[in-house]
């Protein structure tokens, strides 16, 4: 079965184009739904869209998507051959979108590489309730019921009945 804190990768290198951006989103949320991330598909698809988007629309050839899982976070990254002199720092268009819908971003040059990722973050109320369990009290441990409490006059007359019978 798909038990979500199990660690999770996925890797896909495609031709960069603004038709592929609706496939890849698909691919995406495809794999997320049978890792049992639902309620992240919505947010790591319309992110992975954006950075496609952006290198779609540039001189890029070849594009990386990596998803990792960790069991806590959902980490998405769009990776491509950086065509600016000297990495300029802000040259994607989307990462003010990225930021406001993802827990976290970066935007990074490495090896002639742009690498633009975001993660999101499983949250509690993403965990499914367990079913409650009212236990079986072991035979030893069931306790008898109370005895029903005597009248306030009673304890004293059952001791002077008890003193005239003696």
């Amino acid at each position: 079965m798909n038990d979500r804190t199990d660690p999770r990768y996925y890797h896909v290198e495609v031709d960069s184009s603004v038709e592929r951006v609706g496939q890849m989103q698909r691919i995406v949320a495809a794999h997320l739904r049978y890792w049992g991330l639902q309620k992240l598909v919505t947010s790591a698809t319309r992110g992975v869209g954006l950075l496609l988007e952006a290198a779609a629309a540039g001189p890029v050839e070849r594009v990386a998507i990596e998803t990792w899982w960790t069991g806590q976070h959902l980490i998405t990254a769009v990776s491509h051959p950086d065509a600016s002199e000297g990495g300029q720092k802000d040259a994607h268009p989307h990462l003010h979108q990225i930021a406001t819908l993802s827990d976290g971003w970066g935007s990074c040059l490495t090896n002639n590489r742009r690498i633009v990722w975001f993660s999101l973050r499983k949250t509690d109320h993403d965990r499914e309730p367990l079913a409650t369990v009212q236990p079986e009290p072991w035979s030893s441990e069931a306790l008898t019921l109370p005895q029903t409490p005597a009248a306030p006059g009673s304890a004293a007359r059952a001791s002077e009945t008890a003193g005239t019978t003696s």
